[in-house]
């Protein structure tokens, strides 16, 4: 598909193609008036000269017959010539009326007057006729007045005429304007959200893409299609996933040495400690003691969190996913199980509310999703408290909760909790032991089978996590996905 140069055309020519229908249907309607303006000047002019044939022709053949008939009963020549005036006024009126659009029984009308003109002319041409003529000439004086009258009551039809297409037209005009601009209008609407969609689906994918940077998924490659200057942007923004992959993978490659590196140190340090706090050396006295007894605490606790360290790395390098039907309720009885012994030594009661289903998922990964926010439940349930999980089908996914009696999770650490060492406000402030990597793991697996997690009400007592997986993965298998991952760790 093409596209043009910049966002900033696409816009322009979105403008441009939406007005088209409108315009077109403006110019439609300034084209109907104008048309319909002409054709009431002339509709007017040919009535109003309809109109003057009609009182002419009447007029005229009036003083015609007045004419012969004073001719006649005063017998005067010179009345002969007044007539014959008056006929060529006759004649130039009918040809008026011959360029009127008229109908063939108009036309028919005016040439009905031939006939007793030509009567007239022909007993006139050699002056006053004799006296047993005359009778027959003012009868037929008569019947020109009465033929031209007829024709003139017909010629008044015109102006009827004009009037009804005038109205005729003017009611086309009417109809079909609303219904065209109602065309236009919904043209426009259509091409306005086709042009927004065009719009919009790069930009939704920029968001889409710079949300899953922001989450730390940097497996898929970033691809934007539309105008150059967002292509250019998906191909900084996939510049910036592969960059940020690479730390990744460098700080992982870092911490899995580091970690190797401090272990055996550590270990003989903890040994050794271990030796002076048994007397095997030799006897010390109560304050060599008690310093030997800090130095093995704190060498402990220093190789507990060196081996969740090493425990996050192959997590984060763990073998493909073996994906089978597993039943959801046997796994969490079994951690709810593992940890009975630690919630009854602080009086924590569980409540769970499990609705049988099954889901196509690694079951080691899904039972380490569980254990870790089980085990993150307790630990920031008061004693004396409960913790709940539950779980039920939403469509097509599984949804589980796993609720605590806690203080809650602030509003602005909801996305926070997930990073790795992050540990929140409780645990920052010495409430709650912890290295801040549990959470981090959960949504590893969680991701790693196409699924989400995220905290519900954040910033209101009880924390409560909310986990999404779909009931089915799809048939690309995950075991490429993750091995295409591992290959860059």
């Amino acid at each position: 598909m093409y596209f043009p140069r910049s966002l900033t055309n696409v816009i322009l020519a979105c403008f441009v193609l939406s007005a088209v229908p409108l315009v077109v249907a403006l110019a439609d309607l300034a084209l109907g008036l104008d048309a319909l303006a002409k054709r009431s000047q002339l509709s007017v002019r040919e009535a109003e000269a309809a109109s003057v044939a009609s009182r002419e022709l009447r007029d005229i053949a009036g003083k015609m017959e007045r004419a012969v008939r004073q001719s006649v009963v005063l017998e005067d020549a010179t009345l002969i010539d007044n007539y014959k005036r008056l006929d060529a006024q006759l004649e130039q009126t009918m040809i008026r009326s011959y360029a009127l659009p008229l109908t063939d029984d108009e036309r028919n009308a005016l040439k009905q007057i031939a006939k007793p003109r030509a009567q007239l002319a022909e007993a006139l041409r050699f002056g006053i006729p004799e006296v047993s003529e005359r009778p027959k000439l003012v009868e037929t004086a008569a019947d020109l007045f009465d033929t031209t009258a007829q024709a003139a009551a017909m010629l008044s039809r015109v102006t009827e005429r004009e009037v009804v297409t005038l109205r005729a037209l003017a009611a086309r005009t009417r109809e079909n304007w609303p219904w065209f601009l109602g065309v236009a209008a919904i043209t426009a609407l259509l091409l306005a959200v086709g042009f927004s969609i065009l719009i919009a689906r790069p930009l939704r994918n920029i968001d889409r893409s710079i949300r899953k940077l922001g989450r730390g998924e940097f497996g898929e490659t970033i691809s934007i299609r539309g105008p150059r200057d967002l292509r250019s942007l998906g191909e900084r923004l996939d510049w910036l996933r592969r960059r940020l992959l690479e730390l990744e993978t460098h700080q992982t490659r870092f911490l899995r040495h580091v970690s190797h590196e401090l272990k055996t140190p550590l270990t003989a340090v903890r040994e050794g400690s271990e030796l002076l706090n048994d007397r095997i050396v030799g006897e010390m006295s109560k304050q060599q003691t008690d310093v030997v007894r800090i130095i093995r605490d704190n060498t402990v606790s220093l190789q507990r969190l060196i081996e969740d360290l090493l425990s996050y790395q192959q997590h984060r390098s763990a073998a493909p996913l073996k994906i089978e039907s597993i039943a959801i309720e046997p796994i969490i009885e079994r951690v709810v199980s593992e940890h009975r012994l630690e919630m009854l030594s602080r009086a924590i009661s569980v409540d769970c509310s499990i609705a049988p289903a099954s889901l196509e998922a690694d079951r080691e990964q899904l039972r380490v999703v569980l254990d870790n926010l089980v085990s993150n439940a307790i630990k920031y349930t008061p004693r004396g408290g409960k913790v709940r999980v539950s779980t039920a089908e939403d469509g097509d996914f599984l949804q589980i909760d796993v609720e605590d009696d806690g203080p809650g999770i602030a509003a602005e650490e909801q996305e926070k909790i997930f990073e790795s060492f992050y540990r929140g406000e409780a645990s920052a402030n010495g409430k709650v032991k912890g290295t801040g990597l549990g959470l981090a793991i959960v949504k590893e697996y969680v991701l790693a089978h196409r699924g989400s997690v995220y905290v519900v009400d954040a910033g209101q007592p009880h924390g409560k996590f909310r986990v999404r997986l779909p009931m089915t993965q799809p048939s690309r298998t995950l075991q490429e996905e993750t091995q295409i991952g591992e290959s860059f760790i």
